[in-house]
């Protein structure tokens, strides 16, 4: 049945995007910094599909009708940003209307509540991607020249855990339980039940951040093998098939030697194995009864079932290419790997700068038995909102209604503009990708060991699965070191206000 839905949905994706390419056929987003993340780093559920509105819903999805009317007599609300020359900068504020999709919805969202609650807006740019450090400088000397934050979600976890930001649950005028916010998100970020952090529909970046699978369409072809997307439909897009299929569109130029010139039956950043391992469902750490993190990774039978697999096939396998991303996107783009683990902010990147036939789908399960799919996001990638202990009183009513405002009012301006029409409609320009990314952006896992850093266990679990290490090895060395990491980062949140 749900083989049948997934089709479906595709066939009526079809009739969409013939109509979004007509709204998006002079148009696009503005065009990013190629870059991705450093090879160390890769970020956090943020899946923004949960504020889609459905079309049950009768009554618009916007400000004024869920919080009402108020004037706000001119006031300006400043945000301190994650604004920099790079491709997970802020997409908060548009200067002006320019007649491209994405643009417009985000003009349109910030003119409509500067009219509606006589709001002004302003963002200080960082001018780096991470800032942490002059948070807590501006926040020691009492500056108050801003009242948010939009920071990386690393960032933001740092500055939680030293006492910068505010409990936004409980924040009168911010719902988290409303759809706007990303619920998956919630309850990842969430420790002790607060929550200092936040990401939703108010912002693209978090789906941008997807790590997710790209396919070579001719080379599939050309190989004879089963569509990807027949896969995914038939629950066959699993691990097995995966090495499968790289085996087979392996190629060496004819020197005998792994480079850059060969071709390839998957790339991917040197943290695959690490994005293969959380595709399997398994997390570094839980919540206990008390909202509470706990390592569970090294006690987890089926953990350590996934990265002795992955260990087995991908150590020593001359089909796989793990390296900067730069060479990885080449070689996809060039039409020398078959399959690419990527962010879904490269879609855009292929479609614009590359001629390549290709398709998006899922990360593949650990196996059949496996329920649903999962998708890895970072702490490097991700944006978030979040609201610094210096913002009081009168200007925090102010900035939390105005922040409420504008994730609620994203939900039918910045939601269609970048995930129907751009996404859908331009950089996924076939049904069966388009229905795809409806599995990718409700599927997202996020994990505190890998936001922080603890023990160093995400970067020793990805790494001995390139290297063939026992894993055994790694939570005998890493365990110890990430628990107490953990109990550090658990104490410093219970002691503070």
């Amino acid at each position: 049945m749900k083989k049948s839905l997934i089709r479906l949905t595709a066939l009526a994706l079809l009739v969409i995007m013939l109509i979004s390419a007509v709204a998006c056929a002079d148009t696009g987003v503005e065009n990013p910094d190629e870059s991705t993340a450093p090879a160390q780093t890769e970020a956090a559920g943020s899946e923004t599909t949960a504020a889609v509105v459905t079309e049950a819903e009768t009554t618009a999805t916007n400000a004024e009708n869920i919080l009402g009317l108020r004037d706000l007599n001119g006031e300006k609300l400043t945000f301190f940003s994650r604004k920099y020359n790079g491709v997970w900068s802020s997409d908060l504020f548009v200067k002006d209307a320019d007649g491209t999709v994405l643009n417009d919805a985000i003009y349109k969202r910030n003119t409509t509540l500067s009219e509606k609650y006589g709001i002004a807006f302003e963002e200080i740019e960082s001018g780096n991607v991470t800032f942490r450090n002059d948070v807590g400088n501006r926040i020691a000397t009492g500056d108050t020249s801003y009242q948010a934050l939009y920071m990386g979600l690393a960032d933001a976890a740092n500055a939680a855990q030293l006492g910068y930001l505010q409990d936004m649950t409980s924040m009168e005028n911010i719902n988290l339980e409303g759809k706007w916010w990303t619920q998956s998100s919630n309850a990842a970020w969430s420790i002790g039940n607060k929550q200092y952090f936040a990401t939703g529909a108010i912002t693209t970046v978090d789906d941008r951040a997807i790590r997710t699978m790209y396919f070579n369409k001719t080379m599939l072809a050309d190989l004879q093998l089963k569509s990807v997307y027949d896969l995914v439909y038939d629950n066959e897009w699993v691990y097995e098939k995966f090495f499968e299929y790289a085996e087979a569109a392996k190629k060496d130029d004819g020197d005998g030697i792994p480079t850059l010139l060969d071709t390839y039956g998957a790339s991917a950043q040197t943290t695959f194995g690490f994005m293969m391992t959380m595709a399997s469902g398994e997390m570094l750490t839980q919540k206990d009864a008390d909202d509470m993190i706990v390592l569970v990774a090294a006690d987890n039978t089926r953990f350590i079932d996934v990265v002795t697999y992955l260990t087995d096939k991908v150590a020593k396998n001359d089909g796989i290419y793990l390296g900067a991303d730069g060479d990885i996107r080449e070689l996809f783009g060039n039409g020398q790997s078959l399959l690419w683990a990527e962010v879904l902010e490269h879609a855009y990147t292929m479609r614009m700068n590359y001629d390549i036939n290709f398709g998006i789908v899922p990360m593949p399960k650990f196996n059949a038995e496996q329920e649903n799919y999962h998708q890895y996001t970072t702490g490097y990638c991700t944006t978030v909102v979040c609201f610094p202990t210096t913002t009081k009183g009168a200007a925090l009513d102010m900035a939390t209604f105005v922040v409420e405002a504008m994730a609620i009012e994203s939900v039918e301006t910045i939601v269609p503009a970048y995930y129907d029409i751009c996404l859908k409609g331009r950089y996924a320009d076939d049904a069966e990708s388009a229905a795809m990314l409806d599995i990718i952006t409700t599927s997202v896992s996020s994990d505190y060991a890998e936001i922080l850093g603890w023990g160093g266990f995400k970067t020793a679990v990805q790494d001995a699965i390139s290297a063939g290490m026992p894993i055994a090895s790694v939570i005998s060395r890493n365990a110890p070191m990430t628990k107490k990491a953990i109990q550090k980062s658990l104490d410093d949140f219970k002691n503070l206000p």
